[in-house]
């Protein structure tokens, strides 16, 4: 009878410190989840830092093209002409 009341014991025992572990590992998740939050903002700003940095770039590349481009007036053209139908594009798709 009294060993039954000993592995009763221990596993009360057990199932205490199972469910203190528990705790501990939800408490690690929700911290773990946040910082994934806080991770995929950081990221998504990045990502939209990163685009407005290639269009300026884009567009500083065009400016550039514009300074010298007095017999390239066919090119420049047709790259103006690509920028618009990308910015209709864009105008289209915000439209939506």
């Amino acid at each position: 009878m009294e060993q039954n009341s000993d592995a009763l014991h221990r596993l009360k025992i057990s199932i205490q410190q199972l469910m203190e572990y528990c705790g501990e590992l939800k408490s690690q998740n929700k911290v773990l989840s946040n910082e994934l939050t806080q991770a995929n903002i950081k990221a998504t700003a990045k990502q939209a830092e990163m685009e407005d940095l290639s269009d300026k770039y884009k567009v500083l590349k065009m400016a550039k093209s514009l300074e010298g481009a007095s017999s390239e007036n066919k090119e420049v053209k047709l790259k103006i002409n690509e920028m618009v139908r990308e910015i209709d594009k864009c105008i289209a798709l915000l439209n939506k």
